[in-house]
Order: C-alpha cells, then structure tokens, then sequence
C-alpha cells in the first residue's frame, strides 16, 4: 500500500500525458502509486499509459468509456488503498520535490488540503494570483487549482466530486465542501510546486460562457449558504473600511482627511525623448496612462515643455508633417514635425500617409487630452525627461516650468530633469536636487544606444524612486 495515491483522468491527451508522468516519476517522495483513468480516449493516450505502466510498476491503469472527469476521479479514488489522495490532471506537471513538501506539510499537520503556489505555463509564464484559502475568500473566488492533497477518508465524508458540475468547478465545490461542511482547514506551501498549462480555447475543457460559469456560481451559492454569510460579511467590512478609511489618489484617507501620501504626486508622466523612460516609470507603477511623448526623439526639453505651456496646440497637425527615414529597429516609418522638431519613430506604419495619420493621429488625440485633464486637475504633478547627450539649458528650463505652473494655475507641477554627463560612468548618477521651485536636478551618463540603455534604465529608477517616495 502506498502513502500517496496520484489520481489521473485522461482523455485525448496523447500530446502531453507523457510530460504529465515524466514530472510524476521524477518524484523526491517515491511513495506514491498512480491511478491513471483512460475516460473512452479516441486518440493514443491509452497506448502511452501502457508504455508507461509497463516501465513503472507504481502506474496503474483503469479504463471506462466516455464518462467525463467527475466520474473518472470519483472511480480512481474508490480503487485507491492510499490513506492520501492527490488529484492531477493529464496535461499539467509538478515540481520533483511537489509531494515530499505537501506530505511533510500533512504529516506535520499545517492543514487536511495541502495545496501550494502555482505557476502557468504553455500559453502565458507568470504565477497565477490566488488569494489566502480561508473562509471568506473560498465564498469569494476559488483559491486552490484542482491539484491538491487530502485524506481519503476526508474525500469519502464529503461525498466525493459532485457529478452535477460536469460543466465545470466540480473542484471547487469540493473545496467549498471540505471548508464548510467538514471545517477542514486549507493550508499552501509558499513555494511554486505545481504548472498549469494554458491550452488554445478548443482544448480546454473548461471553455464555458461567463453565462454558464454564473449559473454554476449561483448554484454553488444556493448548496453552501456560509458562502453567503461570507459574501455579506466582506460586502459590510468593505462598506465600514471605504466610510472610514480609503485609499485616494496614492494617498490615505480616515473620514475624507488625508493622513498619508504613497506618492508626493497625483500623476507621472514623461516628456523625455529615451526610449527607456515610460517603461521606468511602467516598472515602477507611476504610469497610469500613456503620455503623448512617448517614443520619439529629436527635440531638447526647452521644445517639449514649450508644447506643453501651449497645451499642445498645433502639436500633431498633419501639414507639419514630412517623411523622415525607415525605422530599422521596426521597419515603420519615421515621419518628422518640421514645426517642433520632434520625429515619431514608433507609430507610423508604412503606406499611404493621407490613410496611415488619421489613426495615429486619433491615438495622439486621446493621449493629449488625458495629459491636459491631469495637468489641469492634479495638485501635484511630475513630468520626466532624460535623453541621449546633452539636452537642454537649466536656466531656460527653470524659466519654462515657470511659465507652465502659471499657466495651469494653482497647481504644482514639477519636472525631473536627468541631464547627461560624459564624464560620469556608466551605472553613476548624482543625488536628485531642487534647483528651483518647480525643476528637480540630476546627472547620469547615457551615450551610446542601444548598448548602455539596461543601464541608464536602472539609473533612472533609482532617481525616480528618490524624487517620488
């Protein structure tokens, strides 16, 4: 008899079942047997289990015609002799060390389901986001994936997996019922043990409407009614915590008084010509929307903060407008404003101009707009430039900014100048300064493109996060 009991429901998994107990086999903790059910496969997937039982006694094999997984999993686990069960589905793999860290998680007794954290992979690479698996945010959402470890006994309680969610969730009412109706408690390693893989919609068994997904909700809902306690509880703490305290425009809010600022700005947006400075401010999660400055080079900052003291007028008219040079990074084309200077080396793909700017045209039309509501609304704002070489007079872009928190009225408008120093070395940068009421100063060294761009990128966040904390 073996400690752990791997349950397996396969149906036309012929590309990846073979990955599937590999991943299995490769197991730190050996004691384990598998029960893998072919559910009526029409494709090689039976053939491969043989293969596979054939080289590993531990694998077994169980075949039934085409009753789907709920029937599959429910017949595996009343085959099984193991007093622990993990449930895996055939396409998805785990770590070697995945079993011996659930087990010693069980057997030290952190939980009665020991899950752990997940990654995805096939279609997309991050982490999937999973909320704590308490009460309260089971009601919510489902917070384990279907691979988890329990007793057999506890699964036998429970009834086993609901034969009524063939459409789908049939694990997460489990769950729903071990947390609820049998008060077992959920407990997740904090290590990625376990990969989902993401397939194309017509592989998936799971590709149900959001309409059908509700009605399943919604039954789930009506079977546990702590579920709904749950939800009501979260509803009425939330109403108490947005009365009372809130989090407003990066700053924090107890009965509508401001006691803490996240940010010392509202809003941050670049007028920098490098190529590196809105995705800084992306990484570092001060931009909210992105600016009209974006991705352009071939103007100093004096002629940018200008546009902006004119609020842009005839900044992107189209008679301003000459062909400039094939980009060959892209291959699009690099269109001039022979009235600013400014030369657009993203955004314009090739083809008839009169055809190709009305679209650009319509996005720079939005991005104006955005970038003129929060200079006129915002109390406290940050514009960035930082650029290849030498870019610009200090005493003329003091003069500038002051001009342009004149003529956006009572606001403050900061800009964070980065200004290039040859003689600095790469990586290098001097302290961010005020050198006037509304221009904050710093030096880096930013020469050669594309080879020191990682590094003037790095430098630039650290700047940033001493100005804007």
């Amino acid at each position: 008899m073996s400690k752990i009991s791997v349950i397996i429901p396969v149906y036309n998994s012929e590309k990846y079942i073979s990955e599937t107990l590999d991943s299995l086999i490769k197991q730190t903790f050996t004691d384990w047997n598998a029960i893998c059910v072919d559910d009526g496969s029409t494709d090689s997937s039976l053939k491969i289990l043989k293969q596979y039982a054939k080289k590993d006694k531990r694998i077994q094999i169980l075949t039934q015609k085409n009753l789907g997984v709920i029937v599959a999993r429910n017949n595996a686990i009343k085959q099984s002799d193991s007093e622990y069960i993990y449930t895996l589905d055939s396409d998805d793999v785990i770590a070697p060390d995945c079993l011996e860290k659930l087990y010693s998680a069980m057997i030290a007794g952190r939980g009665d389901v020991i899950t752990c954290r997940v990654k995805f992979f096939g279609g997309r690479s991050e982490e999937m986001k999973l909320e704590k698996p308490n009460k309260l945010n089971m009601a919510l959402n489902n917070c384990l994936v279907n691979a988890a470890l329990f007793k057999k006994s506890d699964f036998e309680k429970s009834g086993g997996y609901d034969e009524k969610y063939d459409k789908g969730l049939e694990d997460y009412d489990l769950w729903l019922n071990f947390v609820y109706k049998l008060n077992k408690k959920i407990y997740r390693v904090p290590e990625v043990l376990f990969f989902y893989r993401i397939k194309e919609k017509s592989e998936s068994r799971n590709a149900s409407s959001a309409s059908e997904h509700g009605k399943i909700i919604d039954t789930l809902y009506a079977k546990y009614a702590k579920m709904r306690f749950y939800k009501k509880l979260y509803k009425l703490e939330n109403k108490i915590i947005r009365f009372i305290f809130r989090i407003q425009k990066k700053r924090v809010m107890i009965f509508k008084i401001p006691v803490y600022r996240f940010s010392k700005y509202d809003t941050v947006f670049s007028v920098g010509a490098a190529c590196f400075v809105p995705e800084v401010l992306k990484i570092l999660k001060l931009r909210d929307f992105s600016g009209p400055f974006d991705w352009m080079w071939g103007s100093d900052a004096v002629s940018r903060l200008k546009i902006v003291k004119n609020r842009f007028r005839n900044y992107f008219n189209k008679q301003d407008f000459e062909y400039y040079a094939e980009n060959p990074d892209n291959g699009k084309a690099v269109y001039k404003n022979k009235r600013t200077g400014i030369v657009y080396n993203h955004d314009f793909p090739h083809g008839d101009f009169d055809k190709v700017y009305p679209l650009v045209a319509e996005k720079y039309e939005r991005r104006i707009w955005r970038t003129l509501e929060h200079l006129d609304k915002d109390k406290r704002l940050l514009m960035v430039y930082a650029e290849l070489k030498n870019t610009g007079n200090k005493d003329d872009i003091i003069k500038i900014m002051d001009e342009i928190n004149r003529e956006f009225g009572t606001k403050h408008i900061d800009l964070l100048y980065v200004n290039n120093n040859p003689d600095m070395k790469t990586g290098k940068y001097t302290k961010p300064k005020r050198i006037s009421e509304y221009v904050i100063y710093s030096e880096y060294h930013y020469m050669k493109y594309p080879d020191e761009v990682q590094a003037a990128q790095d430098v630039l966040g650290k700047i940033l996060k001493r100005v804007v904390k």
